[in-house]
């Protein structure tokens, strides 16, 4: 039978296919990607003493240039760094430390930093009958995390090895860390392939050593990592009802606290639980439910307020001579300082019983009282029926604890725990309010005011002058007319301006984010374009300028499944260059880095959950 030419064609046509698909390469499997970073927003803290009465004065209105165009590629910034990372110091035996002191610590998986590891179960957690996590489980970012191999987290001699130490869990190993300052933690790894399990009690090991690979025990393979006071000879149970009042703590915020602490220009460091607020002389916390006041040249307690239903929210008054607690009953407490070097404890003035829920923030008044805002449960008939709603309410208390005025607050004003977007002028508190529709609000006795103008999502102030911004635009705010002067505006972005920083000289820092670059711009005082810098291969997650005395400081914060990373560079104007100062961190925590200015060259940061860290800002930076 005789085939026809069009089969023939056909013939060749699939040929030709076949052969083109086999000669495509054959693609490589897809890399595993880290999870995306969050990025909370770092926020500068404003001073809590500021005058009562003090009045602002408006300056001249600044006619700027319309839109200081940035450069379609801007040229990366210049970074030099005087951090230089801890080398390890081969442990010297002496008495009372076989193995050596302490150098400084590092991670137990991907050390130092754990850059390429993530944290499954953080510490205390609960969800077990036996209580809460005595500890942080840990796995590899990319690979496997059976096998992976487990390193010791600084100089110290084994207590305890032992490959069934768990049992079913696998292996056990605990090894002590001794101090210079004469003081010891243990630190704890389970969950360990057995056959690597070879150390024994006795042994001396070393920063950095690997002691083990992560094993295979009931659950997906993990390390389970603790530090602990107590139990240096046996597993422990890993779950407690309060570990820390047992003697374990957090190891993440152990080990970021010890590494900061040997930081040059870091003057102190001190391992707090929660948030911080600037203070006359230093900073007020809370802390296991208690209010603490911490002195500025040493970070020791000045003085610990026990709070009998555990503290929730506190402010300081306008002049920072009183002190406003805010209970889980909801009671409202005021309580007055002593004078800084006095020493004594806050004395009870008065309490008062607020209906208040949850969601609580407090801030405030200019006239020496407090506004508290909560989130209320109502009641209300509709139609006959009777429904459950929720709505904000807020409350201004005097100074002598009277109720001023109770409200509930417009939908517009939207304030809840953790803003900082407030500040002190003259005899009212003013708020910004951010989002779509954002707003700014005045309140004082007679209640809370909006500002004609609209936007303004975050503020600063510099030398008694308001600024505000919002995504594009630059202004400076007139609390005397409740009116803003516009002193520049950018092109659209996403999400645009982060952060500005008006400098003493009349020019204004400025950082700017747009969807694939980051930058930091100066503008002149008439709102022209000096220059701008890329900075996006410093930091994936948002950003904060400082002003230290009279030095500028870029403030980057990133909260990654390992952690939270805080660094801090120093910012030459004239030469448009940063010199890294100061690199640290924490425990992962949603909750954004506060800093403020502590005087004479004194830089306080608050890391939430973390650590409370007082830098001297010429010495980190030589």
């Amino acid at each position: 039978m005789r085939l026809g030419r069009a089969f023939w064609l056909l013939i060749l046509l699939l040929a030709l296919l076949a052969v083109a698909a086999c000669s495509r390469p054959t693609p490589a499997p897809p890399e595993r990607t880290p999870p995306a970073e969050l990025t909370p927003t770092p926020t500068a803290s404003r001073t809590a003493t500021p005058t009562p009465t003090h009045t602002v004065t408006p300056s001249p209105t600044i006619t700027p240039s319309p839109t200081p165009t940035p450069t379609a590629t801007a040229l990366p910034i210049q970074v030099s760094s005087v951090l230089r990372p801890p080398e390890a110091i081969a442990p010297v035996p002496q008495e009372g430390a076989p193995c050596g002191l302490v150098d400084t610590l590092d991670f137990p998986v991907a050390p130092p930093l754990a850059d390429d590891a993530y944290l499954i179960q953080g510490f205390g957690r609960g969800g077990r009958p036996a209580g809460q996590h005595a500890g942080e489980d840990w796995g590899l970012l990319g690979r496997s995390n059976f096998g992976a191999p487990v390193y010791s987290i600084g100089h110290g001699r084994v207590t305890y090895a032992q490959p069934l130490g768990w049992g079913r869990d696998k292996g056990v190993i605990i090894v002590e860390h001794r101090f210079t300052d004469g003081s010891r933690i243990l630190s704890f790894y389970g969950h360990l392939d057995p056959p690597s399990v070879t150390l024994r009690a006795g042994d001396c090991v070393e920063r950095g050593e690997e002691i083990a690979k992560i094993g295979q025990p009931r659950t997906p393979p993990h390390l389970h990592f603790e530090m602990r006071s107590h139990l240096p000879d046996e597993p422990g149970p890993g779950y407690w009802p309060n570990p820390v009042a047992a003697g374990w703590t957090s190891p993440s915020q152990f080990i970021w606290n010890n590494r900061m602490a040997a930081a040059p220009g870091v003057v102190w460091s001190r391992r707090i639980n929660g948030a911080a607020q600037a203070a006359a002389n230093g900073a007020v916390t809370i802390e296991d439910g208690d209010v603490l006041a911490l002195d500025i040249a040493t970070g020791a307690t000045n003085w610990r307020l026990p709070v009998a239903e555990t503290a929730v929210a506190a402010t300081l008054s306008a002049d920072g001579s009183m002190l406003f607690v805010l209970d889980g009953t909801g009671n409202l407490l005021a309580y007055d300082l002593p004078d800084a070097g006095a020493g004594g404890a806050p004395t009870l003035l008065w309490q008062l019983a607020l209906t208040v829920d949850e969601d609580v923030a407090v801030a405030p008044l200019a006239d020496g009282g407090v506004l508290v805002s909560s989130w209320g449960i109502v009641f209300e008939e509709r139609d006959g029926k009777w429904e459950l709603l929720g709505q904000r309410q807020m409350a201004a208390v005097s100074a002598d604890g009277e109720i001023i005025w109770e409200r509930t607050r417009p939908a517009s004003l939207y304030w809840q725990p953790g803003d900082d977007r407030w500040v002190l002028a003259g005899s009212e508190l003013i708020l910004a309010v951010p989002g779509n529709d954002s707003r700014v609000w005045s309140i004082d006795r007679e209640g809370p005011a909006e500002w004609p103008a609209q936007a303004i999502s975050h503020f600063t102030e510099v030398d008694n002058q308001l600024w505000g911004f919002d995504a594009n635009t630059i202004y400076r705010l007139q609390p005397d007319t409740r009116s803003v002067v516009v002193i520049a505006q950018m092109p659209a972005a996403v999400p645009g301006i982060e952060a500005i920083l008006p400098l003493p000289d009349g020019r204004i820092l400025l950082a700017h984010r747009a969807r694939a670059d980051r930058r930091l711009l100066l503008l002149d005082s008439d709102g022209a374009l000096v220059w701008d810098r890329s900075f996006a291969n410093l930091s994936a997650g948002l950003s904060d300028l400082l002003l230290a005395d009279t030095e500028p400081l870029l403030l980057t914060q990133n909260t990654t499944r390992a952690g939270t990373r805080v660094d801090l560079y120093a910012v030459d104007v004239d030469a448009a260059s940063l010199n890294h100062i100061f690199s640290g961190g924490g425990p992962i925590s949603a909750s954004p880095v506060s800093a403020w200015n502590g005087g004479n060259g004194r830089l306080l940061l608050a890391i939430p959950d973390g650590s409370i860290v007082a830098l001297d800002i010429a010495a980190a930076g030589e």
